[in-house]
């Protein structure tokens, strides 16, 4: 008997290799049945001796069955090879499934509203979460009937990007909320840690005037040693001051203190008697170590400093008393004329005045102008003891170099450094407690670092615009000096109604010329000389205005003149009325005598209570071109455009001029840091910034941060495309796209808990230029305008002007509106977007909008702005004291208001700029941050590094509106909006990288950069690892720092109240009416107290968040039960 089938799996098991054992099989039994074909009749020569000598192994096979000769292996051996199948057919499901996954991941996640979300895959790695939030259904459907009647139901978007699946960087902490923590403190703590160190020491003893030492340089001054030269200050904690007179760019004097010595610098021009060759700038050695320098507008300081020309960068932070100040105890720009009469009328004692004016003294009490002496008065309740004249201001170099009077000048700077610090040691904890996230502080440390770069370039900028400049200016001055000329040859035909020269003084006194004319006539170059701003150049030039001359009125500026019974003419607004009493100066007989005419103001542009100073400037271009402003003069258009060509270079030349260029060769100066054989001609620059230079804490700066677009018509207007990267470099940036208007619908959205839950939600998100269904189009074609000057209505409507402010708007923007139709309009476009107010509609209930598609923003950020302590939905910034309700009531709604939303603004970008320095420095990213103007951010990038620093500043831009809507309660974030529609990455720094910046000053094209979408840099780079290396092998940057408390930054959680918010949605007050008698609750007696019951609630659960002053945190309101109320009163 052959032995049974296991010998043989022994044999083949010891025969084949277990990686092909199924094909090898198949192969023995295909060779053994190609010599033996089995059959019934040779069955019994298979079993004798008759088998050749290899194939006597087959004596040892059990034949069971015959099929084609090939035996039929048993059970165990069919096992073996249907595992190996299996595990084939294991290994395809996978892949299958795994595909299935990816697929599922990047699927289309549609919310409620119909908008598009991030797909699983990334949502994942931006919330660290699988599952996402359901909305309560009950919010939800109030929602969908709000956006039925407004129309955006359910609207589908099509344009959706297309991101293919890459690896975000991990995290640093559970929640997006703890990572910017975690990264915003490792940033911000080496800042605060020194500013604290400064806060609680003092400064060593100050030196007299006379022992300031007169020498080349830095000269340190500690006690009890003599004074001694140095390189530079060695201490990592300074006040700082420097000094220079106004026409000259370098520093002339500083001085600096610390808790254990003086210092004293001194140009060496000064020293040296060289005027010529003041290109000395103040050097502060360590660059490595952190550092931290405190001044009073200390930007114009850092400026000033040599090593802050530098790519690299250094560990040297800046922070300004100023800023800190306009942050915490600042006043609006509305509030300044009141603040400085009524600190006049305080200064002066006059009791009548501050009677008048005693509501302002809340404001006055806990605020102040931004100066240095009102600083040290309002802190620290002295006067700053420095009443000598100040040379800087009144003086010369000449005077300065005075032994005497330098010595005083360096005393006076080092008064001002002593006063800057104790004025830091008062408000710098304050400050702390006002903006608590320690992205605040490192965001205003980064704005303080920009850092701009040009070439030679520059130089001939300058010389261009200037040369234009003048050319334009004479041939305008001849143009009119011509056209008075001719004036004066015909100036018979004033006799004969001529309306514009009869309007000059043809009073000759004896003289050989009129009046007029001698006084526009130069003697010394015997010729006349009338400028684009001269009074008389729009009566030479006889313009008018919607076809009716000109007239100037003292009274009231430039009027157009009227024929009484005009049956053509439209009046837009009411005739004015000229002064009667003749010993008043503005006394015009001229006007009170014509009896035939009515006269009427040309609108301003500003607004209908400003006169127009002249039909000339450049905003009255757009009239000159639709046929509003006219003439019959050829020369007139020529005029005024030339005229318009001249303006932006006139407003900027010597802000232009006075820049600070530093290139190499300066001295002291021998490399820039770049990584380049030969710098020669990079210049550096450095914005001369006020970190926070208004109470929204906004960055001011009066040079770059308002630089206009490249306009062919405009001299000067290249101005941005100067700002160069140098060779081998790109400037790398984009614009967050309509942030401010972003952040509004969120704050609108967070009442229900998802995106696009309500009208203004809604349409930023899905509406479409091109179909009109965007925010601009819908207001465009309420109000009749343009698209694009919809813009500012909409801008000023969501930053809280009311009606009358959109009205007057409306009014001097459309010349030929009637009063009625402007008014009519403003109040159709206020009903549609904020609604009705339901002020007055519950005895004792508090106000609130209704009916329209902005009402939940509006009635939000009423809420926020009128409570105890408003703060910022996201990062929690306080409101400066002087627009709290407890300074100013109910008052100053439109400042406060526009608070939020541009504060709001000012907590993303310190979010971007915080993600940015994160992810250069983790990524090792060549690259630095060059300068942010509200919402576009700049920097300058080696070029093999472009794209990673497009991927990082589109990952920035993610964890930043990720933070925003995690932080108002809405754990999702719609895709639209993750990302930035594209990255710049240019060679020069403009506004669209295809601009040609092409100027009548410049008139040689840029080339075009390129604007990189998301899909299109995840092309280029998947990662921001420069060898694409597994971020796994990588150890995280962030250190154990301080612990972040979730409890202390919890998201906003919104009122779940169903009447509240119904009432909101409603058309109409008998609606809301209807809603509350429809309510059955025992509780509710009426209307009036349930309205007020509803509103109380909410208005104190949601809005009254106190900010804890020990814990510089913020604190949610906790509500809790009556049960537990009544036992707390019972304890009490």
């Amino acid at each position: 008997m052959l032995s049974n089938t296991r010998q043989l799996n022994i044999l083949l098991t010891k025969t084949l290799s277990v990686h092909n054992r199924t094909c090898r099989t198949r192969q023995l039994f295909q060779s053994v049945s190609s010599r033996y074909v089995a059959t019934e009749g040779n069955n019994k020569s298979v079993h004798s001796n008759s088998l050749s000598k290899p194939d006597h192994w087959l004596k040892k096979i059990t034949w069971n069955k015959f099929f084609t000769g090939v035996p039929q292996l048993d059970a165990l051996i069919n096992e073996r090879l249907k595992m190996e199948s299996k595990k084939h057919t294991i290994e395809n499901k996978l892949e299958e499934r795994r595909q299935q996954f990816q697929e599922k991941q990047s699927r289309r996640v549609i919310n409620e509203a119909g908008v598009d979300m991030l797909p699983d895959w990334l949502y994942s790695q931006v919330f660290n979460r699988t599952t996402r939030p359901i909305p309560p259904k009950n919010l939800v459907n109030i929602s969908m009937e709000h956006l039925k009647k407004q129309v955006h139901y359910k609207k589908k978007n099509d344009n959706i990007p297309n991101i293919s699946q890459f690896e975000l960087p991990k995290l640093c902490g559970r929640t997006i909320s703890e990572h910017f923590w975690r990264i915003g403190e490792e940033q911000a703590h080496p800042i605060r840690d020194l500013a604290m160190r400064l806060v609680r020491t003092g400064l060593s003893a100050m030196p007299s005037k006379t022992n300031w030492m007169l020498s080349p340089g830095w000269t340190r001054y500690e006690e009890g040693k003599l004074p001694k030269a140095v390189d530079h200050p060695d201490e990592t904690i300074l006040c700082f001051n420097s000094k220079t007179f106004d026409d000259y760019k370098y520093p002339l004097i500083a001085c600096a203190a610390s808790s254990a010595a003086w210092y004293s610098w001194i140009s060496p021009c000064l020293i040296n008697n060289d005027n010529n060759n003041s290109k000395y700038l103040i050097p502060i050695g360590n660059l490595n170590e952190n550092r931290l320098f405190v001044g009073h507008d200390v930007g114009i300081d850092r400026l000033r400093v040599k090593e802050e020309y530098c790519y690299i960068g250094s560990n040297v932070n800046y922070l300004d008393t100023k800023s800190l100040h306009i942050a915490v105890g600042g006043i609006c720009s509305r509030m300044r004329n009141d603040w400085n009469k009524y600190h006049k009328a305080t200064e002066n004692k006059d009791e009548q005045y501050l009677l008048q004016k005693n509501d302002f003294q809340k404001i006055y009490n806990v605020s102040s102008v931004s100066d240095l002496p009102d600083l040290y008065k309002f802190y620290c309740g002295q006067f700053l003891n420095d009443q000598r004249r100040d040379i800087f201001v009144n003086g010369t170099f000449k005077e300065l170099q005075n032994k005497e009077n330098l010595q005083q000048a360096i005393a006076s700077c080092a008064n001002n450094v002593e006063a800057v610090h104790r004025v830091f040691q008062r408000l710098f904890p304050t400050f702390l407690d006002v903006c608590p996230h320690p992205v605040s502080l490192a965001g205003v440390a980064h704005m303080g670092s920009m850092f701009l770069t040009t070439n030679k370039d520059w130089d001939k900028f300058i010389s261009n615009s200037e040369t234009t400049y003048k050319s334009l200016n004479e041939s305008i001055e001849s143009t009119l000096g011509e056209l008075a000329d001719k004036a004066l040859k015909e100036g018979n035909k004033h006799e004969e109604g001529d309306p514009w020269l009869k309007q000059l003084n043809w009073r000759t006194d004896g003289k050989d010329l009129p009046e007029w004319y001698r006084q526009i006539y130069n003697k010394k170059s015997n010729k006349v000389r009338v400028t684009a701003l001269s009074r008389i150049a729009p009566i030479l030039l006889k313009l008018k205005w919607l076809n009716y001359p000109v007239h100037y009125s003292k009274q009231y500026g430039w009027v157009y003149r009227v024929p009484i019974g005009d049956k053509n003419f439209i009046a837009h607004s009411i005739p004015l009325d000229f002064l009667t009493q003749p010993e008043h100066a503005h006394y015009e007989a001229r006007f009170l005598e014509d009896k035939s005419g009515l006269y009427y103001c040309i609108p301003n542009k500003v607004g209908k209570t400003n006169r127009c100073g002249s039909p000339l400037s450049k905003k009255y271009i757009g009239d000159f071109e639709n046929g509003t402003l006219q003439s019959d003069c050829k020369a007139a258009e020529k005029i005024l455009k030339f005229r318009a060509a001249c303006t932006y270079w006139t407003s900027i030349r010597n802000r232009i001029k006075s820049q600070l260029i530093i290139y190499p060769g300066d001295p002291g100066i021998y490399n820039f840091g770049f990584d380049l054989s030969d710098d020669e001609n990079i210049g550096i620059l450095l914005p001369k910034t006020v970190t926070m230079g208004t109470i929204t804490r906004r960055m001011v700066e009066n040079t770059w941060a308002v630089a206009t677009n490249p306009k062919e018509y405009l001299i000067g207007s290249e101005q941005r495309s100067m700002i160069k990267a140098p060779k081998g470099y790109k400037i790398i940036g984009a614009d967050v796209d309509s942030q401010e208007m972003w952040i509004s619908s969120l704050i609108s959205d967070a009442e229900f808990g998802y995106h696009g839950a309500t009208g203004l939600g809604l349409m930023m998100l899905q509406g479409n230029k091109s179909d009109g269904t965007d925010l601009h189009s819908r207001t465009a074609k309420i109000l009749g305008i343009l698209r694009e000057d919809a813009k500012v209505f909409n801008y000023s409507r969501l930053y809280g002007a009311g009606i009358q402010t959109v009205w007057q708007m409306l009014e001097n923007s459309l010349v030929n509106v009637k009063i009625e139709d402007a008014k009519e309009r403003a109040e159709d476009l206020f009903n549609k977007t904020k609604g009705q107010n339901g002020y007055g509609l519950c005895k004792n209930g508090r106000r609130f909008w209704f009916g329209g598609s902005e009402t939940y923003l509006a009635n939000r950020l009423e809420e926020i702005a009128t409570s105890s302590e408003p703060v910022t939905p996201v990062l929690r910034c306080g409101i400066t004291n002087a627009l709290k309700s407890a300074s100013v009531n109910r008052n100053f709604m439109t400042s406060r208001i526009n608070w939020i939303v541009q504060s709001s603004g000012v907590d993303y970008l310190h979010l971007l700029l915080v993600s940015m320095k994160y992810l250069i420095k983790k990524y090792k990213i060549n690259a630095r941050f060059m300068i942010s103007v509200h919402d576009d951010v700049r920097y300058l990038v080696k070029e093999e590094d472009a794209y990673r620093a497009a991927l990082a500043l589109q990952i920035s831009n993610l964890w930043t509106r990720a933070m925003f809507s995690h932080m108002l309660g809405i754990e999702d974030l719609p895709l639209t909006t993750a990302f930035f529609a594209g990255v710049d990455i240019d060679h020069v720094f403009r506004k669209e990288v295809d601009m040609k910046c092409a100027t009548v000053s410049h008139q040689i094209e840029i080339d075009s950069g390129i604007c990189v979408s998301m899909e299109n840099i995840l092309k280029h780079q998947k990662t921001l690892w420069r060898d694409g290396c597994d971020e796994l092998l990588k150890s995280d940057s962030i250190r154990n720092i301080k612990p972040y408390d979730a409890s202390l930054w919890k998201p906003y959680q919104p009122t779940n109240d169903e009447l509240y918010l119904k009432a909101q949605s409603m058309s109409s007050i008998e609606e809301i009416r209807n809603l509350y008698n429809q309510k059955k609750d025992n509780s509710v007696t009426s209307i009036p107290n349930e309205m007020r019951h509803v509103k109380e609630e909410y208005y104190r659960a949601h809005t009254y968040q106190r900010l804890n002053k020990k814990k510089r945190v913020f604190e949610p309101y906790v509500e809790t039960s009556k049960v537990e109320g009544q036992k707390n009163k019972k304890s009490r």
